[in-house]
């Protein structure tokens, strides 16, 4: 359980105990929802700054980068599996280290969430691209649908984690 500051009745700061899972679970949310608020923001800047004109282009370019786009689905899914290892890897390396100050239950909570944070960023790479790709042209539906498998991803770690087993099965 972590104890952090929030505000108590009247204002006053008071201590309010927040448990890892909440922790790891508001964590993992705001990863999960990263690349389609990156998307909306693009979006948004794209209609605020880029000239009317660039529309035709974007026209003009749908039909070969949509192809690239659909292609960031599957790729996702590869991604997430690439995150899988990668939590397991980085959590083994990652409790082997020497972290004086720390019992080994905190030592493996820490390891765990290091690790998770650094794999849950394998599925968004693919859903970055499709942003990028949406922003010169590439067609709509392939761009959520990959923004929904790399959200999916990031909670697959997660649920990994839930399961209560630990992370490396040597």
């Amino acid at each position: 359980m972590l104890v952090s500051p929030g505000l108590g009745p009247r204002g006053m700061l008071a201590r309010v105990a927040v448990s890892t899972r909440a922790r790891l679970w508001g964590l993992l949310g705001l990863v999960a929802l990263s690349t389609p608020l990156a998307w909306v923001m693009e979006s948004g800047m794209r209609r605020l700054v880029f000239p009317p004109d660039f529309d035709a282009v974007r026209a003009w370019l749908s039909p070969t980068l949509t192809p690239w786009a659909w292609a960031m689905v599957p790729f996702t899914l590869v991604t997430t599996g690439i995150g899988w290892w990668l939590f397991r890897v980085l959590g083994r390396r990652s409790r082997l280290a020497h972290r004086p100050g720390l019992t080994d239950e905190q030592r493996r909570a820490k390891a765990e969430l290091e690790a998770l944070m650094l794999a849950s960023s394998a599925p968004q790479v693919p859903a970055v691209a499709a942003t990028l790709l949406y922003m010169l042209g590439a067609d709509v539906v392939p761009v959520v649908m990959t923004m929904g498998a790399a959200a999916l991803g990031v909670v697959s770690l997660g649920l990994w984690i839930g399961r209560g087993e630990p992370s490396d099965p040597r």
